[in-house]
C-alpha cells in the first residue's frame, strides 16, 4: 500500500507507516531512511500495556536552588559551638543506616517481584520479527548525531535502543543499502556512514549528489560530474503527491478518537471539536493491571469559552483541580475543591486563586471551608495582606453559619512608627471586642497591643461613648509617653467603622462566589466552545452572514440579468412614452420607422467614433512627423537636456499614435459584426413579431 493510500486510510503496517513517516521527513529536508530489521515483540505488535505513559504529568515542584556568592565576606560571625556527642551522633547514623538498609532490601524484594509479574512471557521467535522504522542520519537540520523513530508511536530513540534488535537494510527513494556489519553489540556500535563500501553494501552504483567527494571534476558541470562516477539514479515515485487538508490535519485520529493502553495508565486522544466539553486529551491513571481501582485522572481542554484548560481529579483523595488560561471575567486561574463539597455553596471545601494583577481589589487566593473564609491579597495599597474569617457552627436555631472572629493582618509601613502601624486587626463578633497588635520595633522583642469592649449603640443612641475602663493596652516601649485618651477614642471610631465595613465586605464576598459556583456549575453542566472569526464551518453567525451576502450577490446578479439592455427602448419611449414596453407587438408601419430609426442611429454613431478616432489620429500623427523633421534638422546642435526631453516627448506620441491606429483598426473590423448583431436581435425582436413575418414573408415571394 502506498502512502498516500496509507494517508487516506489512516492505517497499515510497520512498514507502510514507516514509508509515510520518512516520505514526511525527506520532504522536510531531513536525511531520513527506512529500515528493515528485527525487533522486540512489543515493537511489533505495538503492545504498550507492558510500557510506562510517558505523558504522565510531573507533579514534583520545581525547587529553586539559591545562588552562590562567588566570594566568600571578608568577616563573618563565628558559628555557635556544637556540644553534641561525636558518639551519639554516630550511634543515630548507624541505627538510621540500618533501618534504611532494611527498608531498602524490603523495597528490592517488592520491586523484583514486581519485575517478575511483568515479565512478558517467553517469545519463541524472539530475533526474528521483522519490523520496519526510521532512520535519521546527521548532516541536515541541524542532526548531531544518527536516531530513529518508532513509526507507531512517532517517538525519538537513540541508536543503541534496545527494543531494536537487528538492522538489516535502509533505503529511501535514492538508494538501498545493504548492511554489512555485525549487529551482536547493539545497533548503537553500527557506522552509519552509507557511503563505507566497507560497511554497506549499494544496490545502485554510485552516490547520491550530495554524498558524492568528486575530486578534480568541475561541480558546476553536472553532467561531466555524473559521467564520471556513473551513478544510477533511482526510479521516480509513481505516488499521487502526499497531501493533509485542514479539516483532516484536525480530525487527527480515526474517527476523531484514539484509545492507547499503557501500564496502569488508559490514555484518550480526541480532536479539537469533536467533544461537546472540548476535551483533548484525557489520562486515567489505576491501582491495578486491570484498570479497575482508578487513581487519578487527568483531563486537558482546548477552545473552551470558560477557558480551562486542565483538570485534575483525584479519586483516593476526592479532590478536583481545575486550571484556566488568563482571560477570564472574573481573573481566575487555578480552582481547587472538594468532590463532596457542594457545588454551588459557599460554605464546601475549595481553593480560588486569582490573576491578583488585573484586579481591582488585588485578591489573590481564596480558602474556603465550612466554618473559615480566608483571602489573600498582594501589593494592595492599604498593605492589607489577608483577612482570616470564623464562623459559628450552624445549629437547628440558628441554620445559617454566623460570623465568629475576623482576623485582618497588614504588611509594614515604614512611613509611620511601629507602634502607630496596625499588624493585625482582630474583631471579636461574639465577644463584642476588638484587639489589635501593632508591629514589632525595631530591636524590640514584644509589640504594642490595644483591646477594646464596644460599647452598646442601643444604650447610647447610636452614639460611640468612650469608657476608660473598657480598654487597655500594653506599650513595648518603657519610655514611651501613655496615648492620650482622646487618641483611643478615635481609633475605637475608626475601627468600629472598619468592622461595619468588613462586615458588609465579607457578605459581599460570599455573594459573589456564590455566584461565581452557580456560573461555573452552569459552564460544567452547559459547556460552550469558542470559534475563531474566521472559521465558517463552525461560526454560526459568520457562516449566517456569508450566505446573505452570497444571496444578495445572487439576487443582484438575477436581476441584472433579467434587466437586459434593449435598444429599441429609447425610441419606444419616444413614440409611446416609458410605459410602453411588454403591451402587444407594433404594427408594419409602427415597428418599420421604430426599425429604420434604430439602424440609422446606429451607423450614424459608429461613422462619428470612426471620424472622431481618424481626426485624433491625423492630429497627433502630423505632431509626431513635425517633431520627427524637426529633429533631423536640428540633431547635432541639441544639447543633452533637449534631446532627453525630445525623446520623452517622441516616445509618448508614438505611443499615442500606435493606441489611436489600434483603436481605429479594432472598430473597423467589429462595426460589421455589431451590425448583424443587431440585426438579428431586431429580427427576434417580439415587439417587432408582426413586421418580422410580413417581411420574411415578401422576401421569400421576391425568391
Amino acid at each position: 500500500m502506498s502512502p498516500y493510500t496509507a494517508i487516506i486510510r489512516r492505517s497499515g503496517n510497520p512498514f507502510e507507516l514507516a514509508h509515510v513517516l520518512v516520505s514526511w521527513l525527506i520532504g522536510a529536508g531531513y536525511d531520513a531512511y527506512v529500515v528493515v530489521g528485527c525487533a522486540k515483540r512489543d515493537v511489533c505488535m505495538a503492545i504498550r500495556y507492558r510500557t510506562v505513559c510517558p505523558d504522565i504529568p510531573d507533579e514534583n515542584p520545581i525547587i529553586e536552588e539559591p545562588l552562590l556568592l562567588e566570594e566568600e565576606p571578608r568577616y563573618r560571625l563565628m558559628p555557635l559551638p556544637d556540644f553534641t556527642s561525636d558518639y551519639c551522633n554516630q550511634m543515630e547514623k548507624k541505627e538510621a543506616a540500618k533501618k534504611q538498609a532494611e527498608l531498602d532490601k524490603i523495597e528490592q524484594a517488592r520491586q523484583e517481584r514486581i519485575a517478575e509479574l511483568e515479565r512478558p512471557p517467553p517469545d519463541k521467535i524472539d530475533g526474528w520479527r521483522t519490523h520496519a522504522w526510521a532512520l535519521v542520519l546527521p548532516g541536515f537540520k541541524g542532526v548531531d548525531e544518527p536516531f530513529f523513530i518508532e513509526p507507531s508511536e512517532g517517538k525519538r530513540y537513540f541508536a543503541d535502543a534496545e527494543q531494536y534488535q537487528q538492522l538489516d537494510s535502509v533505503y529511501n527513494n535514492e538508494n538501498y543499502y545493504v548492511n554489512l556489519q555485525s549487529c551482536s553489540n547493539g545497533l548503537g556500535s553500527l557506522n552509519y556512514d552509507l557511503s563505507d563500501l566497507n560497511c554497506w553494501e549499494h544496490l545502485l552504483a554510485g552516490e547520491p549528489f550530495h554524498r558524492r567527494q568528486l575530486v578534480g571534476v568541475d561541480y558546476t558541470d553536472k553532467a561531466s560530474a555524473v559521467l564520471t562516477e556513473k551513478h544510477l539514479d533511482a526510479p521516480a515515485s509513481w505516488v499521487e503527491k502526499l497531501d493533509i487538508s485542514a479539516d483532516e490535519f484536525e480530525q487527527r485520529y480515526p474517527g476523531s478518537h484514539k484509545v492507547i493502553h499503557y501500564k496502569k495508565v488508559l490514555l484518550e486522544k480526541f480532536s479539537p471539536y469533536s467533544q461537546r466539553d472540548g476535551i483533548v486529551k484525557r489520562m486515567k491513571i489505576f491501582e491495578d493491571y486491570a484498570l479497575s481501582v482508578p487513581l487519578l485522572t487527568y483531563e486537558w481542554y482546548k477552545n473552551r469559552v470558560d477557558k480551562m484548560e486542565t483538570a485534575r481529579i483525584d479519586h483516593v483523595k476526592k479532590d478536583v483541580q481545575e486550571t484556566f488560561a488568563i482571560g477570564r471575567k472574573d481573573h481566575l486561574l487555578k480552582h481547587e475543591y472538594s468532590m463532596d463539597a457542594p457545588m454551588t455553596s459557599v460554605e464546601g471545601v475549595r481553593t480560588l486563586h486569582f490573576n491578583y494583577y488585573p484586579r481591582l481589589d488585588h485578591l489573590t487566593k481564596l480558602v474556603c471551608t465550612a466554618l473559615t473564609f480566608d483571602e489573600y491579597y498582594t501589593d494592595r495599597s492599604d498593605r492589607l495582606e489577608s483577612r482570616q474569617i470564623l464562623y459559628t457552627g450552624a445549629t437547628k436555631a440558628a441554620p445559617k453559619r454566623k460570623i465568629k472572629d475576623v482576623t485582618e493582618t497588614y504588611s509594614r509601613n515604614s512611613d509611620i512608627p511601629a507602634k502607630e502601624d496596625v499588624w493585625k486587626r482582630i474583631f471579636h463578633m461574639q465577644d463584642n471586642t476588638i484587639e489589635l497588635l501593632y508591629h514589632y520595633d525595631y530591636n524590640f522583642v514584644t509589640n504594642d497591643t490595644r483591646s477594646f469592649i464596644k460599647p452598646n449603640l442601643a444604650e447610647t443612641g447610636g452614639k460611640i461613648l468612650f469608657y476608660p475602663d473598657k480598654t487597655s493596652g500594653y506599650i513595648a516601649d518603657p519610655c514611651a509617653k501613655l496615648p492620650r485618651p482622646l487618641d483611643i477614642y478615635y481609633t475605637l471610631c475608626d475601627n468600629m467603622e472598619w468592622e461595619h465595613s468588613t462586615n458588609k465586605h465579607i457578605r459581599d464576598r460570599e455573594t459573589d462566589v456564590t455566584e461565581y459556583l452557580q456560573q461555573r456549575h452552569k459552564e460544567l453542566t452547559e459547556p460552550q466552545l469558542y470559534v475563531a472569526l474566521f472559521d465558517t464551518e463552525r461560526n454560526e453567525e459568520a457562516k449566517k452572514g456569508w450566505k446573505e451576502q452570497e444571496a444578495k450577490k445572487a439576487e443582484i446578479t438575477e436581476r441584472e440579468k433579467e434587466a437586459e439592455i434593449d435598444p429599441l427602448a429609447p425610441y419606444l419611449a419616444r413614440m409611446f412614452g416609458s410605459g410602453h414596453g411588454s403591451g402587444a407587438p407594433l404594427t408594419y408601419k409602427e415597428a418599420s420607422l421604430v426599425r429604420e430609426q434604430c439602424i440609422n442611429d446606429f451607423k450614424s454613431k459608429q461613422l462619428a467614433r470612426q471620424n472622431l478616432i481618424q481626426e485624433r489620429y491625423d492630429k497627433l500623427n502630423a505632431e509626431y512627423k513635425a517633431k520627427r523633421l524637426w529633429y533631423l534638422a536640428n540633431q547635432f546642435i541639441l544639447t543633452p537636456e533637449k534631446e532627453t526631453v525630445y525623446f520623452a516627448t517622441s516616445a509618448e506620441l508614438a505611443f499615442r499614435v500606435h493606441s489611436l491606429e489600434v483603436r481605429l483598426t479594432r472598430h473597423r473590423d467589429l462595426s460589421g459584426p455589431r451590425f448583424r448583431a443587431l440585426e438579428e436581435y431586431l429580427d427576434k425582436h417580439p415587439l417587432l413579431k408582426e413586421y418580422n413575418r410580413t417581411r420574411k414573408y415578401y422576401s421569400n415571394d421576391d425568391k
